[in-house]
């Protein structure tokens, strides 16, 4: 377990408040308004402690630089289609019914939606 520093307590106080999954430079813009001295270092090497901690957990999808969040129950995120930000859905996800082959284990599962999140749905200024 890694000591707990204001830094650290930054970042996931950022992550918990902001709700969704975030970029590594999401993570330093908002911990910059608590902890101004906040560097890019900081929260690559705070990440990796976290991370071995199981305290946050890494997101990939492609096309998409790596995201972190808490850990949470199965959830639904959302990708939206215009300014690439990632959501997580306040959504129950059902279990999804799998018929797997032979000797292969389901331990959990992912739903994935594309579309444009308010900001960047249509009718909205800026908008396309």
């Amino acid at each position: 377990m890694q000591r707990r520093t204001k830094q650290r307590s930054a970042i996931l106080r950022v992550l918990r408040e902001e709700g969704r999954p975030l970029t590594p430079e999401e993570i330093l813009r908002q911990g910059k308004k608590e902890v101004p001295s906040l560097g890019m270092t900081t929260v690559y090497r705070s990440i990796r402690a976290m991370l071995d901690d199981g305290v946050l957990v890494g997101i990939q999808y492609p096309g998409q630089p790596t995201r972190y969040e808490v850990p949470a129950p199965e959830h639904i995120h959302f990708i939206c289609n215009r300014c690439r930000q990632v959501y997580d859905l306040p959504l129950p996800q059902e279990e999804a019914t799998l018929s797997l082959p032979s000797g292969f284990v389901a331990e959990g599962h992912e739903l994935i939606v594309y579309g444009r999140c308010p900001d960047c749905a249509p009718g909205r200024p800026g908008a396309v």
